[in-house]
């Protein structure tokens, strides 16, 4: 296989920093307070809200795949070692409610589509 040249690697390094700060959420937290339906969205490659906070109980998650490529919301332990919850993989424009009872603690949101994640599809969740 040829070497690669120096400018076609600096250029896919680019591509994957723009497509990483793309992914970076404003640092405000998102507080839900009632009892209602949380709406999340996932596009190419960000959750929305990416920072979100909920009380303690059931909630009833409203997902949706404002993207153009097929995404998958999942709720893992902050510590990534547990799931608690995986949807459908979502074609562009599906959605499906996810319900979920999360004990107090921290959690990653993320897209479980390979790479999806890395490049910055991805937040937490706080319970209180």
């Amino acid at each position: 296989m040829p070497p690669v040249p120096l400018r076609h690697l600096l250029a896919a390094v680019a591509v994957a920093a723009l497509l990483a700060a793309g992914g970076c959420g404003s640092g405000q937290k998102t507080t839900v307070d009632d009892d209602r339906p949380v709406a999340i969205a996932m596009s190419e490659f960000r959750l929305s809200p990416q920072d979100l906070r909920l009380p303690e109980g059931r909630r009833t998650l409203e997902v949706r795949n404002e993207g153009t490529m097929v995404h998958r919301f999942e709720i893992r332990s902050a510590d990534g070692t547990r799931r608690f919850v995986l949807g459908a993989p979502l074609k562009p424009g599906a959605s499906e409610r996810l319900a979920v009872d999360l004990p107090r603690g921290d959690y990653v949101m993320r897209c479980a589509q390979e790479r999806h994640n890395t490049l910055g599809e991805h937040g937490t969740l706080s319970v209180d």
